[in-house]
């Protein structure tokens, strides 16, 4: 069974590189709008998840190489870096569907949630609403 999701692979064997890929992960997030998991170490099957993204450099580390490398073996639809910059920003909230410029990634646990505007996650914040928006209170939002 495939997850509504991407793998973001590259390398994270520094924390620039890390932080790096994460900022990555939200960009493919926002411009994909699947929501994308960064991956980090190798406990992770390319095939369960609805494609692998392929970051800059991701040659670079024998974990990033390997799950890279895994991907294109078992036909999992696999995009490098530069096609990802092929799609449009969104700018539509992924939870109420309207449109703001402010709306953006999430970051919750390691994963990026697609595009919400700013008002639905202080609604999710605020209200706990278990199961609309997962967003824990250390998250942090990021503008694309």
């Amino acid at each position: 069974m495939l997850a509504q999701r991407v793998l973001v692979v590259g390398n994270t064997t520094t924390p620039d590189s890390l932080a790096d890929l994460t900022a990555f992960a939200c960009d493919v997030a926002d411009r994909l709008r699947f929501p994308a998991v960064v991956a980090v170490g190798r406990d992770y099957r390319p095939e369960r998840y609805e494609a692998v993204i392929l970051a800059d450099g991701w040659e670079t580390s024998f974990t990033s190489a390997a799950l890279g490398c895994e991907a294109l073996l078992a036909d999992v639809c696999t995009l490098w870096a530069h096609e990802v910059y092929e799609h449009p920003v969104s700018t539509v909230c992924s939870h109420c569907y309207g449109d703001d410029p402010d709306a953006a990634p999430v970051l919750v646990d390691g994963a990026w949630t697609t595009s919400v505007c700013p008002s639905c996650v202080d609604a999710a914040r605020r209200l706990a609403l278990p199961g609309v928006l997962p967003v824990a209170t250390h998250s942090v939002a990021v503008a694309a």
